[in-house]
């Protein structure tokens, strides 16, 4: 299993870093994600050597457990430094460079103390566990600890950047891809402080397992997935968002079906012209083009209703409903007594009470389409909308008697 999550968490960052690494050449290129990719790229290398099934074969060619570790914590160090170096572009496009010699400087510091710190240790390699030197168990703890420590720090930088950014960014793939590569850094940093269980060992008896186990392996898998979510989204969200809304679109159209056949029977020349032929009805645009017809038809239909709006329907609706009844109530209830109204020919002067005038909905399409759809299902499924529509068809039929 450890290999399973391994090899896949390597595939993922190194798919991700050659993404990144093929986008970002030449002039005009993104400092930040050309970093990724370079981080992308550590940590895919560092996991591919890391898998236990790798260290076996490298292990039957020659005996390279400990420098094999050692280049791979190394490789996972400087991972974390490009991710930095990818936050300070965020900071400010023009990253200052005294702050980018300074991260420099750091990393270096760290890539050097780090292998200091294992050779002081005198650790061997006994099976699959990692064995600290008499009396150097606090050296090989220290190797761990700066890496986790320095690693904290990175994605802390990383993150803080990310969240600035998040706050100010509005609705949209930018913002999903935003949250994703947070995300990512939550994940990386659970992922980087799982080092404390060898951190324990290590001081308890002098021994930590050589390689990663399945939660640190899988932990990487969650971490990559979401960074290549996150740094790509704008290639494959839209194709996403496409075909989660084309359905959705159909769905709408098919709920307000009812309220619109209603319209339609009574007023048919609301129906707008047919669609051209030359539309692709498997596109998201033709779904949402005819969703937006609909509304419009069933506008127009509401607006032809207006002369037969019976003025005591939203005292009727209070009295069933209550006092405070949903607006969507009263407007089905209104569409309702105004279609009984039509056929018996009945029509009312002067202008249409505003409490029952037809709602306005400011905003977008989808405003528009949530709220017909509210009004849509108290027209097919309210009892009181029912007692409304029997309630004048006994007006009616009283009128005619008379």
């Amino acid at each position: 299993m450890a290999d399973l999550t391994a090899y896949l968490a390597a595939t993922v960052f190194l798919a991700f870093a050659a993404n990144r690494l093929m986008a970002n050449r030449g002039a005009g290129a993104d400092p930040a994600q050309g970093s990724l990719g370079r981080s992308a790229l550590c940590m895919g290398v560092a996991m591919l050597l890391d898998a236990p099934a790798t260290q076996a074969a490298l292990d039957r060619l020659t005996p390279v457990e400990r420098p094999v570790m050692l280049l791979t914590q190394e490789l996972m160090t400087a991972g974390l430094s490009f991710l930095v170096l990818a936050a300070l572009p965020l900071r400010s496009p023009a990253a200052p460079r005294r702050a980018t010699r300074l991260q420099v400087a750091l990393a270096v510091a760290v890539q050097v103390a780090s292998p200091l710190l294992f050779l002081l240790s005198d650790s061997t390699v006994e099976g699959d566990v990692l064995v600290a030197g008499v009396g150097r168990s606090p050296q090989l703890a220290a190797y761990n600890g700066l890496f986790m420590c320095y690693g904290c720090w990175c994605l802390l930088l990383l993150g803080r950047e990310l969240v600035r950014h998040l706050r100010r960014t509005g609705p949209g793939l930018l913002r999903t891809g935003l949250l994703l590569m947070t995300s990512a850094v939550v994940t990386g940093a659970a992922w980087t402080l799982w080092s404390l269980d060898d951190i324990a060992a290590i001081l308890g008896d002098g021994r930590q397992k050589a390689g990663e186990d399945v939660v640190s392996t899988s932990l990487g898998v969650v971490t990559a997935t979401l960074a290549a979510g996150g740094a790509t989204i704008t290639l494959w969200g839209g194709r996403l968002a496409a075909a989660l809304n084309r359905p959705r679109a159909r769905r709408r159209h098919r709920a307000l079906e009812p309220l619109w056949s209603a319209l339609h029977a009574e007023l048919p020349e609301i129906a707008l012209a047919p669609v051209a032929p030359s539309w692709r009805a498997e596109s998201l645009q033709f779904a949402q083009f005819v969703l937006y017809r609909r509304v419009i038809e069933i506008r127009d239909g509401l607006m032809a209703l207006r002369p037969y709006l019976h003025p005591e329907v939203p005292a009727w609706v209070a009295e069933t409903a209550g006092p405070s009844p949903h607006a969507a109530l009263v407007e089905a209830a209104a569409i309702a007594a105004a279609l009984e109204n039509r056929r018996a020919g009945l029509r009312y002067d002067g202008p249409p009470d505003p409490d029952q005038a037809s709602h306005a909905v400011p905003g977008t399409v989808a405003a528009e389409v949530a709220w017909l759809l509210q009004v849509t299902d108290a027209f097919t499924r309210s009892s009181v909308v029912a007692d409304i529509r029997g309630r004048v068809r006994a007006v009616h039929a009283g009128r005619r008697a008379g």
